[in-house]
């Protein structure tokens, strides 16, 4: 295979047709499809079904598509690197976000990248965890905010910040329950509203962790929403109660939309940190993004602007550790 093929690729998947890709690429059509022909004869599978609307992709299409966006990313960054001075901190750089922690330290971020680092062009994806991995393995993404649960053999895991879980419910539900601390029993005693469990990483399995840990039963499902706000949404409008990081609720459960309860128990929390592949190389780039990453979630922490969260000594060290 060569490199030009995997670009093409890509251009004719964003593009939907063989003719808008030719003239994106300023090549031949003809040629174009010849290059694909010998692509899927080197790989031995068919990778876009043709019509008069366009292509798709077929299954084996879809897997080679993801490769081939990390691929040709990792080439890009490799000609920037060799461009700019060795201590110069430019380039792009790709961060992924799970939808769980966006909403405290998405804005934050890009603020403080912009001010600090102007020839860095942050790339901000805010994904569904069960993407974010993948994305992370295959080098789509330079560095990602994420519970420790990729694996440990392709993904090096630096902590930077404990939250704990809280009980949320409508404060209209029937079975609201009084205020104060709850335990485990009665924060599960209900069917909850959750995400899926594809995508449930920083959530969803960690609660079902701690429940398992406790003896207590996985807990039963009202429904599975892989939207922070439209779950948000859901638990307000009484389709059930959910169990999340406080965080994440805050603005409805000061308008008094959302009632939340601590609940009983110590290992009731969830740790994020910053995630990297062992496999990439690290430019200026991408360590100056990890350790303005442990900053930004220290300062949001001390300031009390991160509603429920600690922040992790060392902080600083720990992202300048993750990005060698």
């Amino acid at each position: 295979m060569e490199l030009r093929q995997f670009k093409y690729f890509v251009a004719i998947v964003d593009c939907g047709s063989l003719s808008r890709a030719a003239q994106q690429l300023f090549i031949a059509q003809s040629a174009l499809s010849k290059q694909m022909a010998e692509l899927e004869s080197e790989l031995g599978t068919q990778l876009l079904l043709r019509s008069r609307n366009g292509v798709a992709m077929t299954e084996a299409g879809k897997v080679f598509y993801e490769y081939a966006q990390g691929i040709t990313k990792q080439v890009r960054d490799a000609k920037a690197a060799v461009h700019v001075a060795a201590e110069s901190v430019a380039g792009s750089v790709v961060a992924a976000l799970p939808q769980s922690v966006s909403p405290m330290i998405a804005l934050p971020l890009m603020r403080a990248a912009a001010r600090r680092y102007p020839d860095v062009v942050l790339h901000l994806n805010e994904e569904l965890t069960g993407n974010m991995a993948d994305q992370l393995l295959r080098g789509r993404v330079d560095v990602a905010m994420f519970s420790p649960t990729m694996p440990e053999e392709d993904i090096r895991f630096f902590p930077l910040v404990e939250e704990d879980f809280v009980f949320l419910d409508s404060p209209q539900s029937p079975h609201a329950l009084p205020p104060g601390d709850v335990s485990i029993a009665q924060a599960t005693a209900r069917p909850l509203v959750w995400p899926a469990h594809a995508h449930g990483h920083c959530t969803r399995w960690l609660v079902d962790t701690v429940l398992e840990q406790a003896g207590h039963p996985a807990a039963r499902v009202a429904a599975e929403i892989n939207s922070v706000y439209t779950l948000k949404a859901a638990v307000e409008a009484g389709l059930g109660p959910t169990i999340m990081p406080f965080g994440l609720a805050q603005r409805e459960v000061q308008e008094g939309r959302l009632v939340a309860h601590r609940i009983d128990s110590p290992s009731m929390h969830r740790t994020l940190g910053l995630c990297v592949s062992v496999h990439l190389p690290t430019t200026n780039a991408k360590r100056a993004v990890c350790t303005l990453i442990g900053d930004v979630v220290r300062d949001l922490c001390e300031s009390g602007q991160w509603a429920g969260a600690r922040a992790l000594a060392p902080v600083k060290s720990a992202a300048k550790t993750a990005a060698k």
